[in-house]
């Protein structure tokens, strides 16, 4: 069955309907992205040769993902996609971060679905009616979309941080653990851009004891909510990959603890 008849045969017409999906919750590097596309009978009628060329992302070649991506942009009656980076998911946890990367989708979402369609077996919790499908971005046309939009999305992301870190490359594997993306890590370490909470990132680590009392100092002598969080892109995020997790969860409860007396009454 097509995924967009499978859409119409399960769904109550008359309402719009929306699918969601995230992207690169296995990588070893990079955000996580999650998408979401609201669908409804009018759309699917109009441009029904379009969506019914949706798929799961991983099924569709790259360059023609891409050009289903721009189409998809411009027929659907509404999408959003949302990024969690490297630095969330280790505080949160992947799971978490994805699911927080695809309630973030649905609240950038103008047309708010009144079914929402979840790729997988655990609820975002999105405040909407949800219905998980397991297999979903092979089932259901909404979900295939949105697992295409967030496909895209990241790599195209992964393509540039290729850029900004060369010598890794991200723009081939996209963050995920290949062979040559270990034997990258081997070499160079972790960048600012790996999940250093994961084994095989924590294992090829290279820490750096030193940054951590200037780190601290620098973060003390911010004097304002601005300034705290001006430290973390200037300061904490270019180390970041030279941290031990454990470091960085000190240096996570004291900023806490600064944040919330900065911007405490009267500051």
């Amino acid at each position: 069955m097509n995924p967009l008849d499978w859409d119409l045969g399960n769904l109550p017409g008359g309402i719009p309907w929306g699918g969601v999906d995230e992207a690169g919750r296995g990588a070893w590097a990079g955000p996580v992205v999650a998408a979401c596309a609201v669908l409804d009978r009018e759309a699917a009628a109009r441009w029904g040769h379009v969506l019914r060329e949706a798929r799961d992302s991983k099924l569709v070649p790259p360059e023609k993902r891409a050009a289903m991506a721009s189409e998809l942009k411009m027929v659907l009656p509404c999408w959003a996609v949302a990024e969690v980076d490297n630095m969330a998911i280790d505080r949160e946890n992947i799971l978490e971060a994805s699911l927080m990367a695809m309630r973030q989708a649905v609240s950038q979402c103008e047309t708010k679905p009144r079914i929402l369609l979840v790729d997988g077996n655990r609820a975002p919790r999105t405040g909407l009616a949800e219905r998980l499908v397991v297999d979903g971005d092979a089932l259901s046309c909404a979900i295939a979309c949105a697992s295409i939009l967030a496909k895209t999305h990241r790599d195209a992301l992964m393509a540039g941080m290729d850029e900004a870190l060369p010598g890794y490359g991200f723009a081939r594997h996209k963050g995920y653990g290949t062979a040559g993306h270990r034997k990258a890590l081997a070499e160079l370490g972790p960048s600012r851009a790996h999940r250093i909470s994961y084994a095989p990132v924590a294992a090829l680590q290279r820490p750096e004891e030193g940054l951590r009392a200037p780190l601290a100092e620098a973060m003390e002598a911010c004097g304002s909510v601005a300034e705290l969080q001006a430290w973390v892109e200037a300061a904490l995020r270019p180390a970041y990959g030279r941290l031990k997790l454990e470091w960085i969860e000190a240096l996570r409860s004291r900023y806490a603890e600064r944040l919330a007396f900065l911007a405490g009454p009267g500051e």
